[in-house]
């Protein structure tokens, strides 16, 4: 069969293939490729970013500014206290990322600058230029670069339609911000002042903030109110520019930050940064940033020496320098230990005096962290399996049906040989300064380092183990109970019980009751947790008032940690001291205590059993003022230094000796606990000031 085929029907089937060719590499292959590449980038592919990138290079006019807004600005950080992708506190972390594909890769800032300035240049005045003008802005900032910030605000500004004036305005104030925080305050002034001549309901996003920076521009005109300035550098000395400083009530340190933290600022070009106009009280400096800034590095911070006391008056200094993350090197990368053994090896750190070795264990809802070691003194140590077994693990819960119980992977701890568990390294100076950690972001090769991931495998569970694990903790016990009976050299059954009834006391908010006694002073007997373990009898034997045993535990606790007792424990066994009677040697362990106690938790009872000896209010005076107690959790704590001034001035007169006497059977009454004793002293008519002290005495927990 022959197929005839005219020449002009071949020209147009040739014509019609060509325009078919054309289509599909005009149209349908870029859309393909399109496709594949945003689904890359979603899944976090390994090529997914440059793909991503080299489709928005070849894009152009709307599809170019699409891919732009989906992918960057949409799941950027704006100019704004919630901008930061990691906020660092005192011993607090937190992430915060909101995006729509957790898979995606990052961006770099260099990435970031790069399409977001073609997109001001080119893309639709509209919300999304907004967005993106703050987003540049604040990729600016953190590279030091001010004056491009604010001229990318207000040429967005500029380019607005007529029909966007709040967004016009926002943009006006955020380079109103600029400037305070640079303190520029006339060109700030300038630019709040044309905001002014406008009207905003109150409470909204421009009423507040311009309300906000018109306050923070008073502040910086009273030299005489109290400032708090500094430098936030890396080790290496590089100044950190556009890092978020946060400085926080004590009050408010409980909660994330909040857009309207009344004291926010960015570090300029240098580093630099400053609070005027600081009211008195306890704060502490949170600093937020982007990823890259953290990556590698971290913010050495401990609560005990981070406090800023405000009395009113002062310009106080405060420097933040970020130092490298340390390098581990073993156990790594979920190596299983199978031995008696286990040996942590880490670098060591220049200037380091000893090093605190913490692990990691998962629980149902998280992880839980412990301390396993403390003032090591070389950056490698070997430790007994058993010794970790012992490492208290605290209780932490879990929800079964209805209702709450204790989660048996926490009470089983480093005995559990299912469980992957992690570890981390902390470096300290002579004085007790934290130095730099292990723990910390890690966001590249360069930077990731080893896996701090291991396995004990060295026991086996038992069928005790098994009960507890499968939530059965009553016959758990039992079954501890039993394996114990059967062989008192069973150290594990002996912890496990302890821990069991420990986590039935608390459960019910009650403290170890006689049951769990005998088992205390077996662990007692072998050494086993010994800081907890005689912890525990100091509490129970001071609950029942056998004073001979409290002593006795207390200076087996003081031997076993060479005179390092915690302030906590050592501030308990004061206040049994001042229950006793005995005042003066309570007065010693309280004021021992408040030397390692930068809470002031017990600062109450420590100026009280001063006034009760020494009758010196002077001194109690200034020990208030020295230690003031930290308000958290948005409670205000007793202010002391008031307490003690009522106290000084209701006791002048002709009645001093009087008051002085009535004052001190007042204490006694507090120092006894006898709640029904000091109710009734507190129902009686004279002496505010002093009932006021002794109500804040007698709540001091």
């Amino acid at each position: 069969m022959k197929l005839k085929i005219k020449v002009k029907h071949l020209a147009a089937l040739v014509a019609a293939l060509g325009a078919s060719f054309i289509l599909l590499q005009l149209i349908v292959m870029p859309r393909v490729e399109v496709t594949v590449a945003k689904k890359h980038y979603e899944q976090g592919a390994a090529n997914g970013k440059n793909e991503l990138l080299q489709v928005i290079d070849a894009s152009s006019g709307d599809d170019k500014w699409e891919l732009i807004r989906q992918y960057m600005i949409e799941n950027g950080s704006d100019l704004g206290t919630t901008s930061f992708n990691v906020v660092i506190g005192v011993e607090t972390v937190y992430t915060n990322l909101v995006t729509s594909y957790p898979d995606q890769p990052r961006w770099t800032g260099d990435e970031k600058v790069k399409y977001l300035e073609d997109y001001l240049s080119g893309a639709p005045a509209d919300g999304y230029l907004v967005r993106a003008a703050k987003q540049l802005a604040l990729e600016y900032l953190t590279q030091g670069r001010t004056d491009d910030a604010l001229r990318a605000l207000e040429q967005t500004e500029q380019r607005l339609p007529g029909n966007y004036n709040n967004q016009r305005y926002e943009l006006r104030l955020a380079r109103a911000q600029i400037y305070v925080n640079t303190e520029q305050s006339e060109n700030a002034e300038r630019l709040l002042d044309d905001l002014n001549a406008k009207s905003y309901p109150k409470g909204s996003y421009l009423h507040d903030n311009i309300v906000k920076l018109t306050s923070q521009i008073a502040a910086q005109h009273n030299n005489a109110a109290s400032s708090v300035s500094g430098t936030i550098n890396r080790s290496d000395g590089k100044p950190m520019a556009g890092i978020g400083v946060f400085l926080r009530d004590s009050k408010e340190v409980y909660h994330s930050l909040i857009e309207s933290e009344p004291y926010q600022t960015m570090t300029d070009s240098e580093g630099n940064f400053t609070f005027k106009g600081v009211v008195p009280g306890s704060y502490v400096i949170y600093i937020g940033l982007s990823f890259e800034q953290i990556d590698g590095w971290t913010r050495p911070a401990k609560q005990d020496t981070e406090w800023i006391d405000i009395r009113g008056g002062e310009h106080l200094t405060r420097n933040i320098t970020l130092q490298r993350l340390i390098q581990l090197h073993a156990p790594v990368d979920e190596q299983v230990i199978t031995g008696k053994t286990i040996k942590f090896e880490w670098e060591p750190v220049e200037g380091a005096a000893y090093y605190t070795l913490n692990g990691t264990l998962p629980v149902e809802n998280g992880t839980v962290g412990t301390t396993i070691k403390d003032h090591i003194e070389s950056h490698a140590i070997e430790l007994p399996l058993d010794m970790l077994y012992s490492v208290p693990t605290g209780i932490s819960y879990k929800k079964l049906g209805d209702k709450y119980i204790p989660d048996p992977s926490t009470l089983l701890g480093y005995a559990n040989p299912s469980s992957r568990f992690s570890w981390n390294i902390e470096a300290y100076d002579a004085d007790g300064k934290l130095l730099t950690r292990s723990n910390g972001y890690r966001l590249n090769e360069q930077t990731m380092g080893h896996l701090p991931f291991f396995y004990l495998k060295e026991r086996s569970l038992t069928d005790a183990d098994r009960l507890l694990l499968a939530d059965r903790l009553d016959e758990a016990l039992l079954a501890y109970k039993t394996n114990y009976e059967r062989d008192e050299q069973d150290e594990h059954s002996l912890r496990m019980i302890v821990k069991l009834l420990e986590a039935n006391a608390s459960e019910n908010n009650q403290q170890l009751g006689v049951t769990a006694v005998p088992y205390l002073e077996k662990m007692a007997a072998a050494n086993i947790d010994i800081g907890n373990t005689l912890s525990s009898l100091i509490e129970y034997y001071g609950s029942i008032g056998d004073w001979s045993q409290v002593d006795r535990y207390y200076g087996m606790l003081n031997e076993a940690l060479r005179g390092k007792v915690p302030s906590y424990t050592q501030a308990q066994y004061g206040r049994l001291l001042l229950k006793q009677g005995k005042i003066q040697e309570g007065e010693e362990q309280l004021r021992q205590a408040q030397e390692n106690d930068p809470s002031n938790r017990f600062i109450g009872d420590y100026i009280a059993s001063v006034i009760y000896t020494s009758g010196n209010f002077d001194t109690a005076a200034e020990l208030a003022r020295l230690y003031p107690e930290r308000s958290y959790y948005d409670k205000s704590n007793p202010d002391w230094s008031m307490l003690v001034h009522g106290l000084l001035e209701e006791s002048q007169g002709p009645n001093k000796e009087t008051y002085f006497t009535k004052l001190q059977e007042a204490l006694r009454a507090c120092f006894s606990s006898d709640q029904s004793r000091i109710d009734d002293w507190i129902e009686e008519p004279a002496y505010a000031a002093m009932k006021a002290f002794i109500t804040a005495v007698s709540e001091v927990n």
